[in-house]
């Protein structure tokens, strides 16, 4: 596939009109690396998509991409089919340098510009701590092994205090640079490191500049904040005291179902999926709890966040859990509009409703679930 696209570059390239100026973007030299090998330059788009931009050759240790840019804030990628690994470099209208290392392609050097090697810094300095942390790890895991308390807490320290000023130092360079690029790629990594609230997101976001939040990464993750803020509002709204938002899906005989029509003198709803090997494990569970409890007034309907196509599968797990109740399912994965609107983010989940459709717990599992509804409708 990169192939065919990058054959769609190379003929772009000879079909310019013969006008246009073709300063170079990025040169490069790469020593170690045979003539004739083939560099890519490519754009990370949205969503982590890369982006093929353009190809070069080296010859005599060197080589030069002409891909003119259009000063958008972005991050761009080189690589080899021939070496592992990948340098990632700011986009820039400035005409950069660059220094591949045929053996260690992610350490390579970028030079040109002030943003590109401070963003080369953030880069190096990150590889380095984690490759210390990861030697950490290891020790406190011998450390466990042998029983040795005492080197395992020292080990287990030095941890912590990597993980303090992991979140200390890329929020402290967020404020100072950020209009750079830098600043997003550290805010990114606070993001995947789970160590960051949605709130203090959209924070530290709103004060990057414009441009920066333009970027593609910056797009990505305006996206994420405001998929945080309607998860919280969806929390807010689907907590307990509050009534269950209303919701209308497919059965599996393909009627459609809503929430008011199935609900009895309680109500629990369960999402769940046939992929899921904790809701699986937990299923049965709710059929023993609805067994006992059918007939005194406990009604389910559980709302699988099963994925497209797998409608059959959604069935047989159904038939195989002996799941006797209601059943609906928009077959649309994470994308399901009705987890959303309850705020759910795992699974499995329950909400336990009133007859009058009041959420009255949350989260009721094994034998805590057992517990209540012995509490609800007598033993």
């Amino acid at each position: 596939m990169r192939k065919l696209i990058l054959l769609g570059i190379v003929i772009s390239l000879f079909s310019c009109s013969q006008g246009e100026k073709r300063d170079y973007t990025v040169k490069g030299s790469a020593a170690g690396f045979a003539d004739g090998t083939v560099v890519y330059l490519e754009d990370l788009g949205p969503n982590n998509k890369r982006i093929a931009l353009d190809t070069a050759l080296v010859q005599t240790g060197e080589f030069s991409f002409y891909k003119v840019q259009n000063g958008e804030k972005g991050i761009q990628i080189i690589s080899t089919p021939s070496s592992n690994g990948q340098l990632l470099l700011v986009k820039d209208i400035e005409p950069l340098t660059v220094t591949l290392y045929k053996d260690s392609l992610h350490a390579s050097l970028v030079t040109g510009s002030l943003e590109n090697e401070l963003f080369n810094t953030y880069r190096n300095e990150s590889r380095n701590e984690s490759i210390t942390k990861q030697k950490l790890r290891s020790l406190y895991s011998q450390a466990q092994a042998e029983t040795d308390g005492v080197m395992a807490e020292q080990h287990l320290n030095k941890i912590k205090a990597m993980d303090d000023a992991f979140i200390t130092e890329r929020k402290a360079l967020i404020t100072k640079h950020s209009d750079k690029m830098v600043a997003i790629a550290a805010l990114s990594d606070l993001i995947n490191a789970k160590v960051i609230t949605g709130a203090e997101t959209a924070t530290y976001f709103d004060d990057l500049s414009t441009d920066v939040q333009k970027s593609p990464i910056g797009v990505s993750i305006n996206k994420y904040v405001a998929q945080q803020k309607a998860q919280q509002m969806a929390s807010q709204l689907a907590s307990v005291g509050n009534i269950a938002p209303e919701f209308t899906a497919m059965t599996p005989d393909g009627k459609e179902l809503a929430l008011s029509e199935t609900l009895g003198e309680y109500t629990i709803i369960d999402f769940w999926a046939s992929w899921c090997k904790p809701c699986r494990m937990e299923n049965p569970n709710v059929v023993s709890v609805y067994n006992k409890y059918h007939k005194k007034g406990l009604n389910i309907i559980s709302v699988s966040l099963d994925r497209p196509g797998q409608k059959d599968r959604w069935i047989k797990a159904i038939e195989k859990d002996k799941m006797d109740w209601h059943h609906v399912s928009n077959l649309k994965f994470w994308q399901d509009p009705i987890p959303r609107s309850y705020g759910v983010r795992s699974i499995p989940t329950t909400f336990l409703l009133d007859k009058n459709g009041v959420i009255i717990a949350k989260n009721l599992r094994g034998r805590a679930l057992g517990a209540k509804m012995a509490e609800l409708l007598g033993s």
